[in-house]
């Protein structure tokens, strides 16, 4: 069977469940081809429904891109036959996406052996519509059918990183290649899908599961040998959430065999220190750090964070202590009663712990998570909300006035700049006051380029430079 697979363009990230999608039907014998909307051109997409003539077309989106997916969809229905599925994050949390016109199926949850086994069904004439995993529309009825188990990981094949590369020769030419190493996170936090996804899951196998080091060199050699790679980045949701012995195989591996810095994601209190020093020695370059929200009863109660600032505070003083950068990641604009001042106890906690770069994001509930009922609760959200594709712009909350969401939405753009140089810090109010939203935009991305890519992961601005460049006028673009 031909399969085409389509997702929105991710910024210079690798789209892992595309890979692992493509994997996997690759393994049970399905053509799979890949279009990613944003890069491929449109002739080109045209071209390859009519040459390639998939059977089906599998759309993965989160929630704000299904809206521009939707829309292709809808414009390919009219002009080709194939069977059309959407999955992904919004297809999981926001099921009523099968009621949209032109969406035949949806996949929720883990697609990795239900997607293989709908494709199955339907090449072979077989009931595709009680697929497990899947909600679809046949004869008029739609069917909604109880989730799959959740697969063994370490049983998959390695992610089809070539079928992305393809089509993105110019995400191919760089040097950060994105790996996983494990899936699933036992966290609680109220803004996240994990809450609801592991709720759903319950009963069906453990959450937090993780492939073998062996197979993530493995994996990592084979990109290593084919594209250029400076940099490894591990998407995993809690990178040491996982058995002491498993890093001790892991670094004298990485070490041996691979030899290049290295990041991933922690939680204060996921990090040990004898495992720090091992991550270090191996290669750990920096961390991504979720701080949320400087206001403990905001991070805890509301949020879900279940960490005291003091044990962020000490997490920070050790990675210090032991030369791994810090990027922290913060949440601006929460549905409470002082929104900006709550933003600002944020703002200080990061200036006190010194990050090499504060990441922040303005909170998006998104459908299905505890705090899109909280913010519905407390009046901060009304109706129907439309989502755009970044949080990175304007919040969807309804907050005391005009004036309260412009210092929000700037303060949210400064944030950054102002950790990094808190001689700042006295001028916030005046600099959120003020109606530079477009420009504060420019420096938001601007600053986090800088660190980014030239501060803790310097790009080869010879192969890498007028990509970057692109990517930022895109980016700027969206938001």
């Amino acid at each position: 069977m031909k399969i085409l697979l389509v997702y929105k363009d991710s910024f210079a990230q690798d789209r892992m469940a595309i890979c692992c999608l493509s994997a996997v039907l690759k393994e049970r014998g399905h053509q799979v081809a890949l279009v990613i909307q944003g890069v491929t051109e449109p002739g080109k997409l045209a071209a390859t429904m009519q040459d390639f003539a998939p059977h089906v077309v599998g759309y993965s989106a989160m929630t704000g891109e299904h809206i521009s997916l939707l829309k292709l969809n809808r414009k390919l229905k009219k002009d080709f036959r194939f069977t059309s599925v959407f999955g992904g994050a919004h297809a999981t949390f926001f099921p009523e996406l099968i009621d949209e016109d032109g969406v035949d199926a949806i996949c929720a949850g883990e697609g990795d052996e239900a997607f293989p086994e709908f494709c199955r069904r339907l090449e072979n004439g077989e009931n595709h519509w009680e697929t497990p995993s899947f909600h679809v529309k046949h004869d008029g009825k739609t069917y909604k059918n109880p989730l799959m188990a959740l697969v063994d990981v370490s049983a998959l094949p390695f992610p089809d990183h070539k079928i992305l590369y393809d089509a993105d020769p110019g995400l191919a030419g760089t040097g950060n290649r994105f790996v996983m190493a494990a899936r699933g996170c036992p966290y609680k936090c109220a803004y996240c899908f994990n809450v609801e996804y592991n709720q759903s899951y319950k009963g069906l196998g453990k959450v937090l599961r993780w492939r073998t080091p062996e197979q993530v060199i493995q994996e990592i050699e084979w990109i290593r040998d084919r594209y250029p790679t400076d940099h490894i980045a591990f998407v995993d949701d809690t990178f040491p959430a996982k058995p002491g012995k498993w890093f001790d195989e892991f670094c004298r591996l990485y070490k041996d065999r691979i030899g290049i810095p290295f990041d991933g994601t922690v939680r204060a209190n996921s990090l040990k220190e004898d495992v720090l020093i091992q991550l270090r020695d191996a290669g750990l370059s920096f961390v991504w750090m979720g701080i949320e929200s400087g206001d403990e009863q905001a991070a805890n109660d509301i949020l879900g964070r279940g960490l005291s600032n003091e044990q962020i505070i000490s997490a920070a003083a050790m990675l210090h202590r032991h030369g791994v950068g810090i990027l922290t990641l913060n949440i601006i604009g929460l549905p409470v009663p002082d929104p900006y001042q709550t933003d600002l106890k944020t703002l200080d906690l990061n200036i006190k712990i010194k990050p090499a770069y504060a990441g922040s994001s303005i909170l998006y509930p998104f459908p299905g998570t505890p705090i899109e009922r909280y913010a519905r609760e407390k009046g901060f959200l009304k109706g129907e909300p439309v989502y755009m594709e970044t949080y990175k712009r304007s919040s969807m909350l309804d907050f005391s006035s005009p004036a309260e969401k412009r210092k929000i939405e700037n303060l949210h753009k400064l944030f950054g700049l102002i950790v990094s140089f808190p001689f700042l810090r006295p001028a916030v109010g005046f600099l959120c006051r003020l109606p530079f939203s477009g420009f504060y935009r420019a420096v938001y991305y601007l600053w986090y380029g800088y660190c980014l890519k030239m501060k803790l992961n310097p790009i080869n601005w010879r192969r890498e430079g007028a990509y970057y460049i692109g990517l930022f006028f895109r980016m700027f673009a969206k938001s």
